[in-house]
């Protein structure tokens, strides 16, 4: 799709009907975390991260391969850049899904709702975007949430350094994202984005590979079977083609600010599938850190709109 008919398709679809992709999105997202957490015995989720990117791959190549031959040159110029941002998508993916061998769903999704505050940090720090004095508060207010979600609100985990390391993976993980999110500014404009989508999962592919093949020789390989298959391709179809798609179409629409909001509904969406597929408990200390996060996601957030 190039950015002609993508703009199109934006005159189209209404402010509200942006919102409920958004909306739909972060759903997705939710889904795709849950599924990982419900298959990691049976399916190696490098593996599995690794089809899923494949998957998605496969799919899109038929639509995008006319435009990146025709700009062969701007996939050339851009290759550095689009290149690191493969491997940030693909290895923040990948990271995230390798989480949940040692951590909740619920967890998950809970530290992911930081994702606007760590972005508009570094934003502040590389970019030097401005933070206000509440902005600055709110990133504190959603490391404190954080810091009491990953440590259970124990003072001797916090004390010891005694934390599980499937929070601190999902919290590097979610930098990760938001390090993506900081360069976006930086893709070439003259391709359209499911091209540029291509070809930075492309080359995250590709970085993800020997890890993939390192996984598969010495720790398991992903079992061939139909229902492997039929949870990479909704993986590959819903969580890497459409929600992407959904989440660039509305950030153009509403602009990034609003649709960083969004964000929010990730626990919330995380916390019913877990707890109604997976079997998973709600505790204070998750309920006490989420109000710190969403206090933080306010502040940041909800200040920038209103500057």
């Amino acid at each position: 799709m190039t950015d002609n008919r993508l703009g199109t398709l934006e005159k189209k679809i209404g402010v509200k009907q942006a919102y409920l992709l958004l909306a739909a999105t972060i759903f997705l997202w939710a889904l795709g975390v849950v599924t990982a957490r419900a298959v990691h015995k049976e399916i190696p989720l490098i593996g599995l991260s690794f089809w899923r990117w494949v998957g998605a791959l496969i799919i899109l190549f038929p639509f995008v391969q006319k435009e990146l031959r025709e700009n062969f040159s701007v996939v050339r110029h851009n290759l550095k850049i689009l290149s690191l941002q493969g491997i940030l998508i693909v290895g923040s993916g990948t990271l995230l899904f390798y989480a949940l061998n040692y951590t909740t769903a619920i967890n998950a999704t809970l530290v992911n709702a930081t994702q606007p505050v760590i972005t508009a940090f570094l934003a502040w720090l590389l970019l030097r975007e401005g933070l206000t004095g509440i902005q600055m508060l709110g990133v504190l207010s959603a490391v404190l949430g954080v810091t009491i979600m990953v440590t259970q609100a124990d003072w001797y985990v916090m004390t010891h350094f005694a934390f599980n390391a499937g929070d601190l993976l999902v919290t590097l993980a979610i930098t990760g994202y938001a390090l993506y999110a900081v360069n976006l500014r930086h893709l070439p404009h003259s391709l359209g984005p499911f091209s540029i989508l291509f070809v930075i999962l492309f080359a995250g592919t590709v970085f993800l590979l020997p890890f993939y093949i390192a996984e598969t020789l010495y720790v398991k390989p992903v079992p061939l079977t139909f229902k492997t298959a039929g949870i990479v391709f909704v993986l590959a179809v819903f969580v890497s083609i459409l929600s992407m798609g959904m989440w660039n179409i509305a950030n153009r629409i509403v602009g990034p600010g609003r649709a960083a909001v969004f964000v929010n509904l990730m626990p919330v969406y995380g916390s019913l599938l877990a707890t109604t597929f997976l079997g998973e408990k709600l505790y204070r200390y998750h309920m006490f850190g989420a109000i710190f996060v969403c206090a933080g996601i306010f502040m940041v957030v909800g200040h920038h709109r209103s500057q």
